[in-house]
């Protein structure tokens, strides 16, 4: 079993070959686990280099400092504090900052490489020590203009029937809904009454009629997945997600509701609401599809066993699912 302390003495290495072991032994080091080396002089340059190469992830402390040898202790810390500390300091700047491009390009080097999973954890535990669930939020969009970036959708192999895939499968069909929903608002807002988009209004209330049966969609997940979810220990992004189905049910009975209601405002009206609820909807809804699809299912499909995944199944075919669910 190798011990948490390493010793290297340079003392009876060449010079040429000293830098090249320090950094080799280095790297074979676990966290937690200590490089402890016997020096000849003071080795405030390696410290220095260890304080660039390293990104701070190490404590260094002197058990004897010369005048002959120089006894130390490096340390190997775990990234995860240093990481969560970054994030905090990014979520403050995401409350004042303007310039977003600039912060996006910063956020870049602390986010690429945090996994959906290990984002969701340090959101849970920041939550805990008192940022708020609108800062998370905050946080969740920069990660995933990020992941847009650089990582594209994660890979999970689901076969047909899995929750999950059948979960995505309807969010196909949901970001199909929108994208007619945005070609037929901008349609008709170039007719000047209700006579001219007949058609149209017909189109637009099976959008919206499909837009509210999705409802079960948000119920399988908020009565089955998330609190399985919480059951392994997830608890802060489900309720991000809960949060966001708050608002976006709202929204889509609202446009149900003037769509059926049409004949009863001036056009002009109708238009001035239709609009504003597409707008809405055309930004809201793929952001929240896209959170559940790259950091929500993914964390689902890591801390969920196997084993858990047919039960989920019997709950989410009892609840029922959505008129256009592609597969089941």
């Amino acid at each position: 079993m190798k011990k948490s302390v390493e010793t290297l003495d340079l003392r009876n290495l060449p010079p040429f070959e000293r830098h090249s072991k320090i950094w080799a032994m280095w790297n074979g080091l676990k966290e937690g686990e200590t490089l402890r080396i016997i020096n000849d002089h003071e080795p405030r340059p390696l410290y220095y280099q260890f304080e660039a190469e390293s990104k701070g992830q190490f404590e260094w402390s002197y058990e004897q400092q010369g005048p002959k040898n120089w006894i130390f202790a490096i340390k190997k810390k775990s990234g995860e504090i240093d990481r969560k500390q970054e994030i905090k300091n990014l979520i403050k700047q995401l409350k004042t900052k303007k310039d977003a491009g600039r912060l996006k390009e910063k956020a870049k080097d602390i986010l690429k490489n945090i996994s959906p999973t290990d984002l969701g954890l340090i959101e849970q535990e920041m939550i805990e020590e008192g940022a708020t669930r609108k800062e998370m939020r905050k946080l969740c969009d920069v990660h995933l203009e990020v992941m847009k970036d650089n990582l594209g959708k994660p890979e999970m192999n689901l076969k047909p029937g899995h929750p999950l895939r059948t979960l995505m499968e309807e969010h196909k069909m949901i970001l199909d809904f929108v994208e007619k929903l945005k070609e037929i608002v901008k349609k008709i807002k170039t007719a000047k009454n209700f006579n001219r988009i007949s058609e149209e209004l017909k189109t637009l209330e099976h959008i919206a009629e499909h837009l509210v049966e999705a409802d079960k969609h948000h119920q399988r997940e908020e009565e089955v997945l998330f609190p399985m979810l919480e059951k392994f220990g997830v608890t802060e992004p489900p309720e991000i997600m809960r949060e966001e189905h708050k608002e976006l049910k709202p929204k889509k009975k609202e446009l149900y509701g003037i769509i059926k209601e049409y004949g009863k405002m001036p056009f002009s009206e109708f238009i001035k609401k239709a609009g504003k609820i597409e707008k809405y909807l055309a930004e809201e809804l793929p952001n929240h599809i896209y959170k559940e699809d790259n950091i929500l299912y993914p964390m689902a499909n890591q801390v969920i066993p196997e084993k858990e995944w047919p039960k989920i199944k019997k709950e989410c075919d009892k609840i029922g699912y959505c008129c256009f669910t592609p597969e089941r």
